[in-house]
């Protein structure tokens, strides 16, 4: 009898779970799929053949997805979106619209420039490291001022953000064409940053293994993720009945990762010698991939899990509610600013160091990745793991394009059209639930939006 209560009980969650999902992606696959209908009729209209509707469509997925190497670049492309989603959805989250995401990128961008070349000479070990901290914390500084005008002045975060883009693009321009530029080149561009300053490639994995001191960056990397995982998995579920007390749950995850710490430093190097899938050397694709995965894994956990998260939700959902409960609205302002600047400072500092061709940092970098950010933030509905999937198709459109553009004729722009659909839809519900007449649902990620945007008392 207990079994089939046990039963009925697993099915009933299954189908609340499924429930539950289909609720949370109904919305942003309804947008998706109507701004790529209306993109299907604008390249109808424009060249005349539903034949060309296919082979654009085609060769978009043909070369976002279906050649190897076009799928490494499509995951390049995902990378710093990833990043720079997550530093919208902690503005977001906390009632705050960062639109200063691209500043705070290019802003980043300089500092790891700047680290890379200023401390040559120093392990890998070591350099990495501080390029991409120094990167996120030039990110954090150039955002923490808006931030700080903010809680302080009651300056929207809005108009200050967006003027200090246009500050950072101008301190860029000089940056790059004076204190740091590299006068032996044709080109205007930063001196080359240190090789031990580079991301390393994903097909460089394992000669970069052979260095013992990058063996040691990875099983310290590995030791330290198993642990927060273990440590994770004890505060809850089945492990923390049988491990107890406070002192056995920190020996378990300190010992359990210093033990996949050691193996990874012993075994990985000769295994990733005798087999690694990524062989082609041309292959952009980098280990900026896993930072990107640990952020958004990082950024729910802070978000969801943690005092600080709980409290920066509560200031984005209702700020006077907050400040009754006793939350430090101003100091709390401030920190969502910057996290947010050093998430967007962490991806400039990956497109340096580990996507930029001459490995430095060119006049005009700006690659209008921040800017898509915010689409991808409100697609997603503010969720890390959502983020994820929703970066993953913004970088295949991006990707894709040119594919499609060369196989079908079809301007590459209207890709863009397609994801300002996507925005708008996104953005504007109402139309979707029209057009599908769905019941009104308020959700959370609409709420902070419209705090964000001046509806704070």
């Amino acid at each position: 009898m207990s079994n089939v209560a046990a039963t009925r009980r697993t099915s009933f969650n299954f189908r609340q779970i499924t429930k539950d999902i289909w609720a949370a992606l109904k919305m942003p696959m309804l947008a998706i799929l109507m701004a790529f209908i209306i993109g299907a009729l604008v390249i109808w209209i424009t060249e005349g053949s539903l034949v060309t509707v296919g082979e654009a469509y085609y060769g978009l997925l043909r070369g976002a997805f279906f050649k190897q190497r076009g799928f490494s670049e499509t995951l390049v492309a995902t990378i710093p979106y990833v990043l720079l989603s997550l530093a919208v959805t902690v503005g977001f989250k906390t009632g705050l619209f960062n639109i200063g995401v691209e500043g705070q990128f290019t802003i980043g961008s300089i500092c790891a420039a700047w680290a890379g070349v200023a401390f040559s000479g120093l392990p890998g070990i070591i350099h990495l490291p501080l390029t991409i901290l120094t990167g996120a914390l030039g990110g954090m500084i150039w955002a923490v001022i808006p931030g700080y005008l903010k809680a302080r002045t009651g300056a929207h975060e809005v108009i200050s953000t967006m003027m200090m883009n246009y500050v950072a693009f101008r301190l860029g321009e000089y940056m790059v064409s004076y204190p740091l530029r590299d006068h032996l080149s044709s080109g205007v561009q930063t001196l080359r940053i240190s090789p031990e300053a580079e991301l390393w490639t994903m097909s460089a994995f394992p000669q970069q293994l052979q260095n013992p001191l990058n063996a040691l960056l990875v099983a310290i990397i590995i030791a330290v993720v198993v642990a927060l995982s273990v440590r994770t998995m004890l505060a809850g579920g089945f492990l923390s009945a049988r491990v107890k007390t406070a002192t056995q749950r920190r020996t378990v995850y300190l010992v359990t990762g210093l033990v996949f710490g050691v193996i990874a430093f012993v075994a990985l190097p000769p295994l990733t010698q005798a087999w690694w899938p990524f062989t082609d050397q041309y292959d952009r694709l980098h280990t900026g991939i896993f930072l990107a995965i640990f952020a958004a894994i990082g950024v729910w956990w802070l978000m969801w899990k943690t005092t600080l998260g709980f409290e920066l939700r509560m200031v984005g959902a209702n700020p006077n509610a907050a400040q009754y409960a006793g939350v430090n609205i101003t100091r709390n302002i401030v920190v969502a600013m910057a996290i947010s600047g050093a998430l967007a400072g962490i991806a400039g500092t990956v497109e340096v160091i580990g996507v930029s061709i001459c490995r430095c940092l060119p006049l005009f970098f700006s690659s209008g990745y921040g800017w898509d950010s915010i689409g991808i933030a409100l697609l997603a509905k503010n969720n890390p793991f959502g983020i994820l999937a929703a970066s993953l198709l913004f970088g295949a459109m991006r990707n894709g394009a040119d594919l499609m553009e060369l196989t079908s004729g079809v301007s590459k722009y209207i890709i863009s059209l397609i994801q300002a659909l996507v925005l708008l839809f996104v953005a504007a519900p109402a139309i979707v639930r029209y057009i599908y007449r769905m019941k009104d649902e308020k959700t959370e990620a609409q709420a902070s939006l419209t705090t964000g945007w001046g509806g704070r008392p």
